[in-house]
């Protein structure tokens, strides 16, 4: 069996989209993203998957001072009593 180079491979995925209607290109598109991200995981590298890691964190952002968010969560603290039968 001959080994196809990924120009090959190109090229001949150019030719079928080019076979195609103008209307159904974003359909293919929206398919080729899909399989990048979804089934190939987007071809991450470790180094990648660190850096999406460390980039979920952020900093507390809120416009209110340290008393009010401390008074906000004291309020809205419930306490329930509740009888225990054995």
């Amino acid at each position: 069996m001959t080994e196809i180079s990924r120009d090959q491979y190109e090229e001949t995925l150019l030719k079928e989209i080019r076979d195609l209607p103008e209307s159904e290109l974003r359909k293919i598109l929206k398919l080729i993203h899909f399989l990048k991200e979804e089934i190939f995981g987007g071809l991450k590298t470790p180094q990648n998957d660190l850096q999406s890691f460390w980039n979920s964190f952020g900093s507390w952002e809120d416009e209110r001072g340290p008393e009010e968010i401390i008074n906000e969560i004291y309020s809205s603290r419930r306490s329930t009593s509740r009888e225990i039968r054995l």
